[in-house]
Formats: structure tokens, sequence, C-alpha cells
């Protein structure tokens, strides 16, 4: 769907990635990682000082205003709706000219209207709305029609809890209808309950392009079980963990996943005493960033496998 081939672009350096077609790609890094001019290269609003980008087998550059209705692009600070229009008026003129009209935008709009929160205000100029109304405008906007590619950069800001539930909800109903979604955001609950794939960009260079799964296997493959028994405490040194304590009948212990499973270590000790709890702690994405930009990465678990994933 995207391909980019050693691209360099300001911070940008020697930058390979595919996003495949179908599902949802989070791009994720630091403020000044390049997620900005990744996505604006992938639509053709800059063009690669070198390298190539090939966005639906098209160089995006020169195709820019030919793929009609088969891209849809939001970049936060970027408006779609014109700024005296009124929310329903610039929604409807954007679908109009994506050929969505009569009925087909009436029942996209009042779906969107509705999931978004903007039915309130879809008569109030855009200029007098709140940020928070604002984003959920923009965001009408850029979904009122199905493009096979939506970009989207940062399309969280302003959003309380439930815009941004209501957002994943929408884009998780497409992804499963098969659009194909690369968006950057900051909100790392959001990118770890929405995408199937994660892209990590760090001072201009790709890091990292798998599922959170291969990431946490990478960077911090330990995890942390939490058992409290009804019977007797099985002997920890006879059990495949780096490290157990106890604190008043329950156990915890650390476990690496590249070794052994939750579930192996569960029926080792269900096989010699009886559990009446359990819980399972693993590291979240924001634990793994931090892990990778401090540099403390766990190099003695990392596999050839793991290695040559990149």
């Amino acid at each position: 769907m995207i391909n980019i081939d050693n691209v360099r672009k300001f911070t940008l350096s020697d930058i390979s990635l595919n996003v495949p077609e179908g599902g949802i790609t989070g791009l994720i890094g630091a403020s000044g990682a390049g997620k900005t001019t990744l996505i604006k290269l992938a639509c053709g609003l800059l063009a690669p000082d070198s390298g190539n980008v090939f966005t639906l087998g098209k160089d995006p550059v020169r195709y820019r205003g030919k793929y009609g209705a088969d891209i849809s692009v939001f970049i936060a600070g970027v408006p779609l709706l014109d700024a005296d229009s009124t929310v329903k008026s610039g929604i409807e003129l954007i679908a109009a000219m994506y050929g969505l009209t009569g009925a087909g935008f009436a029942a996209r709009y009042a779906e969107l209207a509705e999931k978004l929160g903007f039915a309130d205000f879809a008569d109030c100029r855009v200029r007098d709305l709140s940020l928070g109304q604002k984003m959920r405008a923009e965001l009408g906007a850029a979904l009122i029609y199905d493009p096979k590619l939506l970009l989207l950069d940062e399309p969280n800001i302003g959003l309380d809890a439930n815009g941004k539930a209501a957002f994943r909800a929408i884009l998780k109903e497409r992804a499963a209808a098969g659009m194909t979604v690369l968006l950057t955001s900051h909100d790392m609950a959001g990118i770890s309950a929405l995408c199937s794939r994660i892209a990590i960009l760090d001072a201009g260079k790709l890091i990292f392009c798998g599922s959170l799964g291969r990431l946490q296997s990478r960077y911090m493959p330990v995890n942390t079980m939490t058992i409290r028994f009804n019977g007797n405490i099985p002997d920890p040194d006879d059990l495949p963990v780096r490290k157990y304590s106890f604190n008043d009948g329950t156990m915890t212990l650390e476990y690496d996943t590249n070794h052994i499973t939750a579930a192996e270590i569960t029926a080792l000790i269900m096989s010699r005493t009886e559990i009446a709890e359990i819980s399972i702690h693993k590291p979240d994405l924001e634990d793994i960033l931090m892990q990778i930009r401090t540099g403390e990465k766990n190099e003695p678990h990392r596999s050839k496998e793991h290695q040559q994933d990149i």
C-alpha cells in the first residue's frame, strides 16, 4: 500500500518502510523524530530528497491530485474545513468533492455526527468552535467517505476520553471492512488498542516495525506473574523463572517470554498445587519506549530471529 525505500527528508535518514494493505499501523516516536514528515511524503505533500516513495503503486507527488477518493489525509494543524463554513456545510462540500451526495451522504453524516458527537454544533461556524469540537468536526470530514488509505497525523489532539473511544471504534470498523490506516499519535494506550503493526522512529531512523508482541519480545521480554495459592506453595527453585519473591502467601515471579510462556508456567504449578488466583503484568508500550530511549535493551535475551526482524 505504501512503499518507502531509502528515503531522506529533513530528519528522516535512509528510511525504508512497507505498510501492507489492510489493518492499522501506528507510527510513533518522540517529537521531531520525523512522523509528520513521513505522513506528508506518503500523501505527496513533500517530495523526498533521495530515495523513492510509492503510495497505491504511484509516485504520490505526481499523482496527488489524481488519487480522488482513494486517499484521505488528516494532519493536525492543517484544517480540512473552512473556518467560515458551518460544520455540516463544510463536511457536505468535502463529501461532494468525492461523489458522496444525497441519501449516501445523509446516512454517513448522521452516523459520524452521532458517534463523534458533533451533531449539537453542526450549524455552528468552524471558527467559533473549541479545540475539542473542531477536532471532532475535522475527523468527521476525514472520515466522511471510504478511502482505500487513511493517513492520520495526531488525530487525538483535543479529544476527551469519550471522543478518543468513539474515534477508535470507528477506525476499528473501517479497518475490519478493508481500509488501510497509517496513524501517528502520542497516545500510547490508543496505539496499543488499535494497531496490528507498530513502526518506531528515533531521531530520523526506523528502529522497529512489527507487532506489539514482537516489540516486547525484542526489548522487554520479562513479564511478572502473581499467584495466590489454595494448596501448598511449590518450591520456586524448581520453576524456570528469573526471579521470585513471597509476601503473605502470595508468590511473585518474573519470567522471560522468549523462553517460556505463562501457560507453561501455570500448567507446571497446577501439577503440584492448587491456584486460587493468578494475574500477569506485561510491559506496556510506554514502558517499552522508555526502555528504548534509555538504551537499556535486554540484549542477552534477543535471539537471532529477533535480531534479523527489522
